[in-house]
């Protein structure tokens, strides 16, 4: 006995490593190995029943062994999916609970969740005040369309319940302990809470209530469900301390220039001494025609340079006293500079440095997590008992995982298909003993993930044989063939120009008209000319571009709306009965000198600069919805807030409006009727914090709003300009600027490898966020890697990490 206890711990694999003592040992589903209870032996057994019992008992450990493989083949897969979308592998791994964790992240549920979430959101177009009129114009508005109490309610208790059941499904797929590691969750399910009892209040109090609280927390739940709008908003959290003290700086400039002002602008009643108007006759100045028309009070001060800071009101300030002394405008000028040109830019650039640092390390943070992912699918797999052909006590050391295995999980996974093409063409091209592979050659294979996403490669012309076809061919797939019809396509632009410039009406309302006859020969072309391209290149090879793609599905609109015009008008060259001001007539000229100019487009994808600019702006598009959603959130949030603070507080009242003896002030609200820019429903109030984030006319506002309430009315629309302008519009410039700067270096690079090569062609290719600082990033030791894995909650790795 003493020699089989040191002989197994002097070979402390072998229990693992030998099928056969397999039943010493049981690997759970956790990872933990548990030892049977010992069976009693009986003497009584004949060499037959010993041979049964054996045989059974050869049997049942087979079928363990092949239900744990599969088990760990489940988990690779699992694993694979987590690293493959940069997910938290620190999750359950029995079996069951795996299936519902795939369930879970499957594209129905996803997309259902998705669907969920929108619906809960756009509930507050239909919820009191409801946004059902064809205008928000307080004058003409009419009488709302209002939803019954419990309609909308109902909705919303069924959209929480799917809700709540996503919070439940999180908890338990992630274990209790969730609740105190992920704060998002712990605030997902405080939200939830307070939905609810806000919800029944408002269902017990027959919707009367005038307060929602639960309709401002809403976007708390697109942020949980989105782990690149959380890496934003921690980035931006940790920037915010650098971000505050430039904004302490500067409403410091702003005090300090606001107190110079007062005393600056200041004059004794006396002093105000009768001027000129513009015709020459002699007028008193008063308060609206001094220096100090807009530094009346400290409050009055600040508000003007603030506005002036964002140039929405100049030079409207700086005039009343450059109008009495010229160089009162040195004050300004200063005041703009030190505010506008150097804090401002300050801020950009702090926003970019700090936020692009911080986001690179939560960028960091996701190589690694997608490394754990790696690593895992490559523990689970090196678990297996069998190896192809192979078991464990006959495998190399260190060869741990069988190519057919990671080939198994790579098609069972749920990942895009082109990286599972990918992905399945380098374990072809693996050269392996024994198709085993270490973790070096497993993290190579899957490498792949971290590759630029290339287009595929450009397919060959098949030439005709027939000589003339050939010459054919050769003249309608010559890149000059192409630059001569994108001369034709601005030289139609510029005939349409000419014509709506002489001809505007009869352009668009004749049948005969010299627009129309035009365009009617320029279609046609365009029909013939991609009908010989189509002809030439092939059908591979002609949806290859994109740009072909969009300028055939512009002509094939073209040649519809053309036909249609000349079946209901006839040619427009012919002789025949002119038709005019014919309102079907008008609509399709319209449409197709619409798509005509849109057709120019074409010609973005031949000038390297505009190539550049238009993929950067598809990128963002695509890839950056979580900078976006940002925007969103706090757009949502902040409209149902200025709903329970200015619902109805501006009225417009005709009486007091129209009085032609009290006009209302020039450059006024009333004055300007922005009756419809109001905080008298949802679609309203985003309107109204769209027009304050341009910034133009947004002083207008503030004084409307004000003078209906408080002044502390102030501090709503200057934390939104603050947010949406200098914070959130700021950080959308660096991330253009990183886009644009990483596109043109790689160009530039790819423009001196094609040089050296002697190739001539280009490519651009789609970026997403984890490709702009993709080079930025350091690979991941392994030792943290491992330091990671070890304290996985529901697997043990530790035992595995001696094969």
């Amino acid at each position: 006995m003493e020699d089989s206890n040191t002989n197994r711990s002097s070979s402390p694999d072998q229990d693992l490593l030998i099928p056969t003592n397999y039943d010493d040992e049981i690997e759970d589903a956790a990872g933990s190995r548990t030892r049977p209870a010992s069976r009693p032996l009986s003497h009584n057994t004949t060499p037959r029943q010993q041979r049964q019992n054996n045989c059974g008992s050869q049997g049942s450990h087979e079928n363990s062994m092949k239900e744990l493989d599969d088990l760990k083949l489940l988990q690779a897969v699992v694993f694979l999916e987590d690293a493959a979308n940069y997910r938290s592998i620190d999750h359950r791994v029995d079996k069951r609970s795996i299936q519902m964790y795939r369930l879970y992240f499957s594209s129905h549920i996803t997309l259902l969740r998705h669907f969920v979430i929108f619906l809960l959101h756009i509930l507050a177009f239909l919820e009191f005040p409801s946004s059902l009129t064809w205008t928000s114009d307080s004058r003409t508005r009419g009488n709302r369309i209002n939803i019954s109490c419990g309609v909308t309610e109902s909705i919303e208790l069924a959209c929480l319940g799917l809700l709540l059941w996503d919070a439940f499904m999180k908890i338990y797929l992630h274990g209790w302990q969730s609740l105190r590691i992920n704060k998002w969750l712990a605030v997902e399910c405080g939200v939830l809470l307070v939905s609810y009892v806000d919800l029944f209040v408002s269902l017990g109090l027959g919707c009367s209530e005038t307060v929602r609280i639960r309709r401002m927390l809403r976007p708390i739940f697109i942020i949980q469900n989105s782990s690149l709008m959380k890496k934003i908003l921690n980035c931006l959290r940790k920037t915010m301390p650098q971000v505050v003290g430039v904004l302490v700086l500067m409403v410091l400039h702003i005090y300090v220039f606001t107190l110079f002002g007062m005393l600056l602008f200041s004059k004794p009643n006396t002093d105000d001494l009768p001027v000129d108007d513009w015709s020459g006759s002699p007028k008193e100045r008063n308060a609206t025609s001094s220096e100090r028309v807009y530094f009346k009070t400290l409050t009055e001060s600040f508000m003007s340079l603030l506005v002036l800071l964002t140039t929405a009101n100049n030079p409207d300030v700086t005039t009343p006293a450059y109008d009495k002394n010229r160089l009162y405008i040195i004050f300004f000028i200063i005041f703009l500079v030190i505010g506008l040109y150097c804090f401002m830019n300050m801020l950009t650039a702090i926003i970019y440095n700090q936020f692009r640092g911080y986001f690179m390390r939560s960028m960091q943070s996701s190589l690694l997590r997608r490394r754990q992912g790696e690593r895992m699918a490559y523990e689970a797999l090196k678990q297996r008992q069998t190896r192809g052909n192979l078991r464990r006590m006959e495998v190399s050391e260190g060869l741990n995982v069988y190519l057919g295995d990671l080939k198994a999980v790579v098609s069972q996974a749920n990942i895009d298909k082109n990286l599972k093409v990918a992905i399945t063409e380098a374990i072809a091209e693996t050269e392996a003993e024994h198709d085993l592979v270490s973790w070096g050659d497993f993290l190579k294979i899957l490498s792949v993930m971290e590759k630029e996403k290339k287009k595929r490669p450009k397919p060959q012309i098949r030439w005709f044989q027939n000589p003339h076809l050939h010459r054919f061919q050769k003249i309608f797939s010559h890149k000059y063939y192409t630059f001569f019809g994108n001369l034709m396509a601005f030289v139609n632009v510029i005939l349409i120009t000419a014509e709506l410039a002489t001809q505007y009406d009869k352009s668009l309302t004749s049948s005969k008209s010299a627009l129309r006859i035009i365009n009617f020969l320029f279609i046609l072309y365009y029909v013939i000319e991609q009908v010989f391209i189509f002809i030439s290149l092939g059908w591979r090879q002609y949806t290859w571009y994109r740009s072909h793609i969009f300028d055939g599905i512009i002509v094939a609109i073209l040649a519809v709306f053309e036909i249609v015009t000349v079946g209901l008008y006839g040619l427009p060259f012919l002789s025949g009965i002119e038709v005019n001001g014919d309102l079907v007539l008008w609509n399709i000229v319209r449409v197709i000198n619409v798509l005509i100019m849109i057709r120019l487009l074409r010609i973005i994808w031949y000038i390297k600069a505009m190539a550049i600019v238009a993929n950067t702006l598809l990128d963002l598009i695509k890839n950056l919805q979580s900078f976006g959603g940002i925007l969103i959130v706090i757009y949502y949030s902040f409209a149902i807030l200025g709903i329970e603070l200015f619902y109805g507080v501006i009225e417009y009242k005709p009486n007091n409006n129209t009085n032609v003896t009290n006009p209302p002030e020039c450059g006024s609200y009333a004055q300007l009727e922005y009756w419809a820019n109001n905080f008298d429903d949802f679609a309203a109030a985003l309107i109204v914090l769209w027009d304050i984030m341009v910034v133009n006319n947004w002083h207008v506002f503030l004084e409307a709003y004000s003078a209906a309430t408080t002044k502390w009315s102030y501090i709503y629309f200057i934390v939104w300009w603050l947010l949406s302008v200098v914070i959130v519009l700021n950080l959308f410039t660096a991330l253009i600027l990183e886009n644009f700067i990483m596109k043109w270096d790689k160009l530039k690079l790819a423009s001196r490898r094609r040089t050296r090569n002697g190739s001539t062609s280009a490519m651009l290719y789609s970026m997403t966020v984890h490709d702009m600082f993709r080079q930025c990033l350091d690979e991941p030791e392994e030792e943290d890697i491992m330091r990671h894995l070890r304290r996985h909650r529901f697997m043990n790795v530790n035992e595995s990490t001696r094969y």
